[in-house]
């Protein structure tokens, strides 16, 4: 039994020594982004109803006059209640001089936040120019969405697949090689940007300078804003991934 055993180790150690003699596999690895742009069907909006006065009850009772106005112009453009939404009330003492309290109050200033959704986003100006009519003395910010973001992310998740294989595939015919199988996939957390007239929103991870881009275009352009001269714009679901494949010599 000793003498198998001897035996068996003799014949695995060059084995063992072989293998480790053997070179690793050769890889590439690429960067595909995908850009999915979008018509949103949805917007988020912010009003602040700011007062400012003296005495707290009368800078009070102006805010809550002020918030009751804005309410109604919100309903009187078919906006449900359900769609809007407020913080609570935020009240602050001010001095005239901080550093030196002594001085006396310059007085109390009293907000209150709204939080609009609108399904219909041709009432986006429409709303703004409501709300600064009617009590709201501040735009706090607007976001544009879509309601089918899942939808369109996987769509854009597929578009950078698509192009980290096709661009390694380039790369290896240039080497006069063939693309293996994939070893690894890593996806960089996705963002949202969205162009539009009045601002530019821009809520995505950086990419870097070696990425293969594709943009598709969904549904609409945006172009018809329904006589506003706000254009809608699009929303850019984006989506980044890393893959790493076996490199192959040429049959």
């Amino acid at each position: 039994m000793r003498r198998l055993v001897f035996s068996l180790a003799g014949v695995l150690t060059p084995l063992l020594l072989f293998a480790s003699d053997q070179p690793a596999g050769r890889t590439i690895t690429v960067s595909g982004d995908a850009v999915v742009n979008v018509v949103p069907d949805e917007v988020i909006l912010s009003f602040g109803v700011e007062t400012m006065h003296r005495e707290l009850e009368i800078s009070k009772a102006a805010n809550d006059e002020a918030s009751g106005r804005l309410i109604k112009a919100l309903k009187d453009l078919k906006i449900e209640a359900r769609h809007i939404q407020t913080a609570n009330m935020d009240v602050e003492l001010r001095y005239k001089d901080y550093a030196h309290p002594s001085a006396g109050i310059e007085g109390y200033y009293v907000r209150r936040i709204y939080t609009v959704t609108l399904a219909d986003v041709k009432l986006f100006e429409d709303v703004i120019d409501a709300a600064l009519r009617n009590g709201a003395n501040r735009v706090l910010g607007f976001e544009f969405r879509s309601t089918e973001l899942r939808k369109h992310r996987d769509l854009a998740r597929k578009l950078a697949v698509s192009a980290a294989r096709e661009k390694a595939a380039a790369l290896a015919a240039e080497l006069n090689c063939c693309l293996g199988p994939p070893r690894t996939i890593t996806e960089t957390p996705a963002g949202t940007s969205y162009y539009g007239g009045w601002r530019w929103y821009w809520y995505r991870a950086a990419y870097g300078p070696y990425g293969q881009n594709v943009a598709q275009n969904v549904g609409g352009s945006g172009a018809d804003s329904g006589g506003q001269t706000t254009p809608l714009g699009q929303i850019g679901i984006t989506a980044q991934v890393s893959i790493t494949f076996d490199l192959l010599p040429q049959q």
